[in-house]
Order: structure tokens, then sequence, then C-alpha cells
């Protein structure tokens, strides 16, 4: 007998049922389906999975998409440990209330918030609109304060002392926003124990799940970086090229703080621009130069 999960690690429903096969030890075969190419829309997958989404299971002949479907299927099928969806009729009706309002508001909001900030102009090269951004972040921002003050609470995870899927659904929508460099959390200190709290529970399965994610943030990062780099230097050119008496085709030297401001003291040499890692916390130096006209 054969469980084969489906699914693309930069999914937030995908990572979260992979997290739980491997935190209750669920044997499964895995099987990456490659939505960033369409691989999802493919005819073997569509006479699969007509709903054509990851993730899906199929057990044997078995065929079932849906994250919060699957999830409870594995657990009515495979004996996990009580916790993660509790037998008591209570706890796990919260349990379900909350994965039913999950998914209808902090995953839509997270959803508006990442397309505009990562999918736009780093799949799409499309400009965020700030405007529109700005909105969302302030749609997100309440369904934040509302999962701190109503769901959270005073409680170390959602449900209680111990973790549940609940968590697992939820810190894998958050992460998700983290992709851009922007922490959502630095406003909510409960829930950024919370999540602190989670990932640790999780070691090293988290790491192991979020990896691919973790590169591709650090990716866009690094993109962002550039960008604002490259833009920084097109203005200095522009207030070089107008402001100068060099003669034409001359290399300015230009000295360039780490927040990529231009320094008030010109002392010739190269353009030292120190920039820092989040992780790392390394310095490097970048080397450059102003041509005042020319091509």
């Amino acid at each position: 007998m054969v469980l084969t999960l489906y699914f693309h690690p930069f999914s937030q429903p995908s990572r979260s049922v992979w997290m739980f096969c491997k935190a209750a030890r669920i044997p499964i075969v895995e099987k990456i389906v490659n939505v960033r190419t369409g691989e999802h829309k493919k005819p073997w997958f569509a006479l699969m999975s007509p709903m054509t989404q990851v993730p899906t299971i199929k057990d044997n002949n078995f065929v079932l998409s849906e994250s919060v479907a699957i999830v409870r299927y594995l657990v009515r099928k495979y004996e996990v440990m009580d916790h993660w969806y509790p037998e008591d009729l209570e706890q796990r009706a919260k349990i379900d209330e909350f994965l039913a309002w999950h998914h209808v508001n902090l995953r839509q909001k997270i959803i508006k918030v990442f397309k505009e900030e990562v999918i736009n102009p780093f799949v799409h090269g499309k400009k965020p609109d700030q405007s529109q951004l700005q909105e969302h972040l302030e749609d997100l921002n309440k369904t934040l304060t509302f999962l701190q003050k109503h769901i959270l609470g005073d409680k170390e995870y959602l449900f209680g002392d111990d973790i549940t899927v609940g968590d697992l659904f939820a810190v894998s929508e958050i992460i998700q926003t983290n992709t851009s460099g922007r922490d959502v959390l630095k406003d909510f200190p409960k829930l950024r124990q919370w999540l602190d709290l989670v990932r640790a529970t999780m070691t090293p399965v988290f790491e192991e799940v979020h990896g691919d994610l973790f590169k591709f943030r650090d990716e866009i990062i690094a993109k962002q970086k550039e960008e604002r780099r490259e833009e920084k230097v097109k203005q200095l050119r522009e207030i070089r090229r107008r402001e100068s008496t060099e003669p034409e085709g001359e290399v300015i030297t230009l000295e360039l703080d780490d927040n990529l401001n231009i320094k008030p003291e010109q002392n010739g040499g190269s353009i030292k621009e120190e920039t820092t890692n989040d992780d790392s916390k390394e310095e490097n130096d970048t080397e450059a130069t102003v041509q005042v006209g020319g091509n």
C-alpha cells in the first residue's frame, strides 16, 4: 500500500500537509508537482486529479485533494498522536472552526499581499501597486489582530498547551509573507512568540519543509537590494551629469554609505557600498563608478 503526496514547497497548503505527515510519521512517497511551470495543469495530473490542485494524495486508487480534507483523512486512517487533531468533541470543533475561518480570512489576506509584493514584480515583471499593497496590508493587520486576540489569546499554541494541525496551517500561511523580507508580525508580539515556539517544536521538520521557500526569499531580497542600488546609482549619475563641469566621458567616483546614500566627503577611490546581509551580518564591499556623458 503506497500513499503518495503530490505537492509543491511554495504552496502553503502543501507545506501544511507535508509538515503534518513528517511530524506524525506517516509514510509517504513525495512527488513535487512544479506549479511554477504549470505542471499541475498537465494531462497526466488532471486525469488523476480533476481539481488540478496541490496538495493531492493518492492512496492506492483513492485520490483526494484539498489540504484540510487530506489531513482529516490521514488522522482517521493512521494512528497519530491525539494532540494533532484531538478526539475531544469541543477541542476538535474549535480547530475545525479555525480551519474554516482561516481559509477565507488569513489565507486570502496573505495571498493578496504575496501576489502584489512577490508574484507581480518577480514573476510577471509588474511593479507593485503601492496603494493596493497598503490596502492589503491593512486588511491583513486586522486579521492578525483577530488571530492574536481571539484565537491565540494567552495560550502557548492556538488551541492550548500542545501543537495541533491548526498551528501548522496558520504558520505555513504567515511565513509566506516573509518571502519579500517583510515581517508582518513586528506589531504582534504574542503571535511572534507563538510562531517561534511552533518553529522550535517542529525542528528539524520545519526547516526542511520551508528550505526551498527560504532560498527563494534570499533570491528575492538579493534582487531587491540590487534594484535599489541600480536605481540609486542611476539617480546619482543624473545628478552628477547635471552638476559636473568635467569633460565628456570623465569617470566620477562617488562614495555611498550602507543605505546607498551619497557620502558628504568625496575623497576619491572606489565607491564602497557596505551592505549587510540580515542572516550572516557580513559586510561586503562593491565598486561602482558614474561616467559623465557617453554611452
